[in-house]
């Protein structure tokens, strides 16, 4: 009777036992069932981060500006978006000996078709060029050329246009003041329709 009820003690104590590190071992596989299924979430939320950021950058396409005047190389250039006048002039070889290197703000971000003159340090003295003004704002956006406010090197940029002609514009705005629209260059003297039709494609007000 007495091993009788030795065993059954036993028996009943490895039950409970057995019950116990079940209990145990299932609170484990729930709490790393749970910490996967978080994992997953945060992995997904990241990976569709990253994929949105990769579309927006592959958005943004180069830009290209000409560069020209006191430069080692004068030409065009394809530069990454929102580029500086600095890197613009780097691309172009940097400035040449005597260029006017705080003629143009080289901190200004520069557009898609900017034309980007430097002028020499005796162009600005000698008045061939208004002293203390940022090139790049005589071109427009699109590259038209401001007869407002191009000097008269960049005047002689456009086609049809001399050291002459381009003189005459910018004593005609000294003494007349701004163009009101690009067809008042016509009372420059010399500037009649052959001429107009000619450059009207080139310029703006």
């Amino acid at each position: 009777m007495r091993r009788f009820i030795f065993i059954l003690c036993c028996t009943m104590a490895f039950t409970l036992a057995g019950c116990t590190n079940a209990g145990y071992d299932s609170d484990i596989v729930l709490s790393d069932t749970m910490n996967d299924e978080g994992s997953e979430d945060i992995s997904d939320d990241n990976c569709s981060t990253g994929d949105y950021a990769t579309v927006a950058l592959t958005e943004q396409e180069n830009i290209v500006v000409y560069v020209c005047g006191a430069v080692v190389c004068p030409g065009v250039y394809e530069l990454p978006p929102a580029s500086r006048a600095d890197d613009a002039v780097k691309a172009a070889g940097g400035f040449v000996d005597g260029a006017d290197d705080t003629y143009v703000n080289l901190a200004a971000v520069v557009e898609d078709g900017t034309k980007l003159m430097i002028p020499t340090k005796d162009e600005v003295k000698n008045g061939l060029v208004a002293e203390n003004t940022d090139s790049t704002d005589s071109f427009s956006s699109n590259g038209l050329i401001n007869i407002n406010k191009a000097t008269k090197e960049e005047l002689k940029t456009i086609p049809g246009i001399g050291e002459k002609v381009a003189g005459k514009i910018v004593d005609y705005r000294e003494q007349n003041g701004n163009f009101a629209c690009i067809e008042d260059i016509m009372k420059v003297s010399g500037i009649k329709d052959k001429l107009f039709s000619k450059i009207k494609e080139y310029i703006t007000v």
